[in-house]
């Protein structure tokens, strides 16, 4: 991962920058999960970066759908001690997504929660671990922690849920 030592002087746009290349250096690589990367809404407008994952390379292992997508947002609000973000894990042909959000919402979960949305409700939201560190160093934990998120979802009644134990 790549380190920025000065994060006092960190922007939202030169993150994202950083961000997008590199997954944008891991579509290069052989066998990475990573197949396309851009910005959200546009590059001009840098509000997240997307990238098409293929969940099987990610997960190294099977999985029911073929393409899933990461998106990855983060912000510097005046006013709050932390940085806020959003990692997700979004499969289009199933209607899911999952993944950390470290914002104002939902404050009696604290500051950072785990979400999971199926068919546009939420279904689950858990407490879990505020990452107060370098935003590429909350990057590269949360990506890790991904793949056992994944791992351990599990589907009751046809409708998604993590064991409180799998949030991290």
């Amino acid at each position: 991962m790549i380190f920025l030592a000065n994060r006092a002087n960190l922007d939202k746009r030169t993150l994202l920058t950083r961000i997008h290349n590199w997954l944008q250096t891991q579509t290069t690589t052989r066998d990475s999960p990573v197949e396309q990367v851009w910005y959200h809404p546009s590059q001009r407008n840098k509000l997240s970066v997307r990238a098409t994952v293929i969940p099987e390379a990610f997960l190294q292992a099977s999985y029911p759908t073929a393409e899933a997508e990461l998106q990855i947002s983060f912000d510097f609000p005046q006013g709050y001690a932390y940085d806020f973000y959003r990692i997700q894990w979004v499969e289009p042909d199933r209607n899911l997504m999952l993944g950390w959000h470290q914002d104002e919402t939902h404050m009696d979960l604290g500051e950072c929660h785990f979400q999971i949305d199926y068919h546009g409700d939420t279904v689950q939201r858990a407490s879990a671990t505020f990452l107060d560190s370098h935003p590429l160093n909350v990057l590269d934990q949360r990506i890790d922690d991904l793949v056992g998120v994944i791992d351990a979802l599990v589907w009751e009644d046809t409708i998604p849920q993590l064991p409180t134990a799998a949030v991290r």
